[in-house]
């Protein structure tokens, strides 16, 4: 279609009138559609598969006009040529997408149905993909069928929305096969031996008549072959022509004779001689794609848990589990084995084979080929919460479930504060927690209080996750409990005497300073009554016995009292202060102040 792009632009003119005027030329040429002729298009180009710009509506436009012709002749559905993918691909991670985009573009494929009656996508295969050594012959059949049928296998397959491809693919459908000699690129990998090109394009044909006669609807079961031999061995011409000839004579051959199959339930079999001398050849190093046979499914492959979530108790494992390949929330076989790696979001969580163990914290398992469902396996955690489980693979998506993970049953108790001393009389909160063997947070809200001895004082509420522990008169030491069935959590407790002023302070000393005043200085008292020293008082007279007030100061044991009068004689005492109030006077002392 290349060209005829250049012919748009240069023309300034349409897709559609590029359509009407090769018709046109067709008919100049001689070309008569009354006569059977018709047209064919090579090739749409993957960009049209892509969905590329305007590429879709481009070749729309193409076919109508191609159909329609300029009136002369008689409209007339025709042919397209689709570029295809190699038999060795192995990254379908673009292609597989951009073929469900397209499948799905319902106009599209109306417009295909109407103007187009053969859809032929080149599928050129590669002979390292097919001769493998020792494969049975049904399945180098089905190996062959997983590449050249894929794109009517993926719309089988596929969504409602795929509908319009499907019904269109199913009667349309002409997959363009290789008997293309000794091209190493181009036309797939044919560099082998005449002989071994023989058996591959009998192969070939006996896979495509199979597929045709089981598969499709009746009438739909056809199907091309490309013819390009290539001299790429160099060898003399009357050679080449000789076994190219002997080439498209075996082709000639397998087609007719795929017809002719004796067994009903294995068409196409007569492709291979009827007595399978063809179809066996092999190559070394040859090697079956698995690939193809993702199309069978669609969308991406995923792993999903075929359990319903699972509530646990910490430290015990869980139920039995599995994972399981899934397109489009179908379980899916896998072709090859599938490397399968569990993890969880909790860092204690824990996965085995065994629900005995031993545990790891990741676990490799293997779906193997011809499955959809991995071995089975346990998951433990010793945390308690949601953890979210996740199953990995390359090149799959991930499937996740979250658990639930109770506490396992109550195995400590423990009071807070641990140790309290309470004022005779007074009261202090005490508040109770559980934890399981793990750690993790048990309810207590059943627990039972009592204090040991009785006499030291009482608690209420006696019942509750907290309760208020009342001092009596008496002091001692002794214990609050909390007890949660029979495990018991406790707080030490000591009941202390009510607290009073703190005793005098000792060895109240006064003497004259060195710059100017009177310097005092003294040591605490022997008791601060219970309560802690806040400050001290200090009081100052002219005569023994008359001290009144002088100042407050912090809890220190020196003061210089420099607003006294120089050469007068005064005399001080000194009292601490706590939270009671204060206590007594010191001892007096006295100095003359400089």
């Amino acid at each position: 279609m290349s060209a005829w792009g250049t012919w748009v632009a240069d023309n300034g003119s349409t897709w559609y009138q590029a359509g009407v005027e090769a018709r046109r030329r067709m008919v100049a040429a001689g070309y008569d559609v009354n006569l059977g002729d018709t047209w064919a298009v090579n090739e749409f180009s993957s960009a049209v598969r892509q969905g590329a710009s305007t590429a879709r509506a481009d070749a729309r436009n193409f076919v109508h006009g191609l159909y329609d012709g300029d009136g002369t002749q008689p409209p007339v559905r025709g042919t397209v040529f689709i570029s295809g993918m190699g038999q060795g691909t192995l990254n379908f991670s673009v292609y597989k997408p951009n073929l469900e985009g397209w499948l799905t573009d319902s106009a599209f494929w109306a417009d295909m149905n109407h103007y187009v009656s053969d859809w032929s996508q080149e599928l050129y295969g590669d002979f390292r993909n097919y001769g493998v050594a020792g494969a049975p012959l049904a399945t180098r059949r089905d190996y062959l069928n997983d590449y050249l049928q894929h794109v009517i296998v993926h719309a089988n397959v596929g969504p409602d929305a795929a509908a319009t491809a499907r019904s269109y693919l199913q009667t349309a459908s002409s997959p363009l096969a290789n008997a293309a000699w000794q091209w190493d690129s181009g036309f797939g990998w044919t560099l082998v031996s005449a002989a071994q090109m023989e058996d591959y394009v009998s192969a070939q044909t006996y896979a495509l008549r199979y597929y045709g006669a089981t598969t499709q609807p009746t009438g739909a079961d056809h199907w091309g072959f490309a013819w390009a031999p290539k001299n790429t061995s160099a060898m003399p011409t009357t050679d080449f022509n000789t076994q190219s000839g002997e080439i498209i004579d075996r082709l000639a051959s397998a087609i007719h004779d795929s017809d002719q199959s004796p067994d009903a339930t294995n068409p196409g079999r007569n492709a291979c001689g009827s007595t399978q001398n063809w179809c066996v050849t092999d190559i070394s190093g040859a090697w079956f794609n698995d690939g193809w046979k993702t199309f069978t499914y669609w969308g991406q492959l995923a792993l999903a848990f075929t359990a319903a979530p699972q509530t646990l108790s910490a430290g015990s494992p869980s139920g039995q589990m599995t994972v399981q390949l899934h397109a489009s929330g179908t379980a899916q076989t896998s072709a090859s084995n599938v490397g399968v790696t569990l993890s969880s979001s909790s860092p204690q969580g824990a996965f085995s084979t065994s629900g005995s163990g031993p545990w790891t914290s990741m676990l490799s398992l293997t779906i193997p080929a011809g499955s959809s469902t991995s071995p089975s396996f346990y998951y433990e955690d010793t945390r308690a919460g949601s953890p979210v489980l996740t199953a990995s693979a390359s090149g799959t998506g991930s499937g996740t479930q979250t658990e639930t993970v109770n506490p396992a049953p109550l195995a400590s108790v423990t009071v807070s504060p641990s140790s309290a001393s309470v004022t005779a009389g007074g009261a202090q909160a005490f508040t109770a927690t559980g934890a399981d063997a793990y750690g993790n947070a048990v309810s207590v809200a059943g627990a039972s209080w009592s204090v040991s001895p009785a006499g030291l004082g009482t608690v209420s509420p006696t019942s509750g996750s907290s309760t208020s522990f009342t001092a009596g008169p008496t002091t001692g030491s002794g214990s609050v409990i909390a007890n949660v069935g029979s495990i018991p959590g406790s707080a030490s407790v000591t009941v202390i005497a009510p607290a009073t002023v703190p005793g005098a302070p000792t060895g109240l000393a006064a003497t004259t300073a060195a710059s100017k005043g009177v310097s005092l200085s003294w040591a605490p008292p022997a008791s601060d009554g219970g309560s802690p020293i806040t400050g001290y008082r200090i009081y100052r007279g002219k005569t023994s016995g008359a001290e009144t007030l002088l100042v407050s100061v912090g809890n220190v044991m020196s003061y210089t009292d420099t607003p006294a009068k120089r050469g007068v004689t005064y005399f001080y005492t000194v009292t601490a202060v706590n939270a009671v109030g204060e206590g007594p006077a010191s001892n007096e002392a006295s100095a003359r102040a400089r």
